[in-house]
């Protein structure tokens, strides 16, 4: 069977079909672990308290859960064609002030570079040129409206639409931001008899409350600073009665 000029074997076939998952990130860290201080009674500080007192600094324990990964892959949009490689370097991607919101140029995106303000104007369109016809991202034909002249067997031309014009080797191609998050817990069991005790919690989602940036917008390329993908901190309280 023929299968092409030159010939391609079933595995390289395979990898033509082959592309990065949106959803796994290359890297992906997790830690977690659990310290009972070393304060109250029986312990090496504050061994000798009274029970009352053992009561208030005694038992503690800390938890702590947390994520470290590489931004998932991502791709332009669909209705874009590329004209060259649009990756920038983390010292290129500039931070502006556009379309009313804080944004960071995360990929040569196509939007109009003009309306941007707080930011090195040369620098912007260098990366994203004022000319339409210059920009890595942009749609096709003269109109960039997606539909290119072609000539019909009569001799006449007709404006005729492309769609989906990302082909295989554009798609999840360039990576996102990365993120990551660190959850802290403090408790400690306050025991009354041999049978009841209440266990106290404090649970702290975020504990830095640290905002997690958005993926790029796929058709500008610019990442919208006023967003988190991921909660502010939160902080929980809890009692728990056992008898």
């Amino acid at each position: 069977m023929v299968q092409g000029e030159p010939n391609l074997t079933p595995s390289q076939r395979l990898r033509l079909g082959y592309f990065n998952s949106s959803e796994v990130p290359p890297h992906r860290v997790r830690w977690n672990g659990i310290y009972e201080l070393p304060f109250g009674r029986g312990k090496k500080f504050a061994g000798g308290v009274s029970k009352p007192l053992n009561l208030l600094v005694g038992g503690w324990q800390l938890a702590w859960i947390g994520t470290w990964q590489s931004g998932n892959w991502s791709s332009v949009s669909s209705s874009r064609y590329l004209f060259g490689n649009p990756t920038l370097s983390k010292d290129q991607r500039l931070t502006m002030n556009i379309f009313g919101r804080r944004q960071r140029l995360w990929f040569k995106g196509y939007f109009d570079p003009t309306q941007a303000t707080g930011v090195d104007l040369t620098k912007l369109e260098a990366l994203v040129p004022v000319d339409r016809s210059q920009r890595v991202l942009r749609p096709l034909g003269p109109n960039f409206d997606n539909k290119i002249p072609v000539q019909l067997a009569d001799g006449t031309t007709r404006l005729t639409s492309v769609t989906d014009m990302v082909n295989w080797n554009a798609r999840d191609f360039y990576l996102g931001p990365v993120s990551w998050n660190q959850d802290f817990s403090a408790f400690k069991y306050f025991e009354f008899s041999e049978r009841v005790k209440v266990r106290f919690t404090s649970d702290f989602f975020n504990l830095f409350n640290h905002p997690n940036d958005p993926r790029p917008n796929t058709s500008t390329g610019l990442q919208d600073l006023s967003q988190q993908t991921n909660a502010p901190r939160i902080i929980q309280f809890s009692l728990r009665l056992e008898f």
